[in-house]
């Protein structure tokens, strides 16, 4: 569930970004680090539309793909034989956020939601890292690369499909 949590948050401030876009897509590596310094490293790519959609893909060091859309998040599971259906209540609406975001320095950017402090890095006008701490006093470090703006992405793309055998949990 901490994991989670900070993908949901860490997603939020991702679709609705810095820029004014219509779609954005890039690989990831997010760095959590606890409080007695012990760190994981995800890696993955994510998609995402400013239509409050959007589609994490964790390829290491476990495989997950996790989808937002509108007031719902679908985690699914591989290696589990699960999916989790969670409706969200609250949402922070993506284009608020995004008008939110206020420049502190040329390529720096702070927004505060659920009394979390993001700072967004910029670099050639496109996101570079977001930094935070969450709720649970994990550091996190997400760094963006091989990002694309505006691009096509297919609808379909932020539709879960859930394997038959999965189990499917909802919360």
């Amino acid at each position: 569930m901490k994991l989670f949590t900070t993908f949901l948050l860490t997603c939020s401030v991702l679709v609705a970004g810095i820029f004014d876009f219509e779609t954005i897509s890039s690989e990831f590596n997010q760095t959590i680090t606890n409080e007695e310094n012990s760190k994981i490293v995800y890696r993955g790519s994510f998609y995402a539309s400013n239509k409050a959609k959007a589609l994490w893909i964790y390829t290491s060091p476990i495989e997950k793909k996790i989808y937002f859309n509108q007031n719902q998040v679908v985690i699914i599971e591989p290696e589990l034989e699960q999916a989790i259906i969670t409706n969200l209540q609250n949402t922070p609406n993506l284009t608020e956020i995004l008008k939110a975001a206020k420049k502190t320095t040329d390529n720096t950017y702070e927004t505060t939601y659920d009394d979390i402090k993001y700072t967004i890095h910029t670099k050639n006008e496109k996101i570079d890292k977001i930094l935070y701490s969450d709720k649970l006093e994990n550091s996190v470090k997400i760094e963006l690369f091989n990002q694309t703006i505006n691009t096509f992405l297919d609808n379909a793309l932020f539709k879960p499909t859930i394997p038959r055998e999965f189990d499917i949990l909802t919360q």
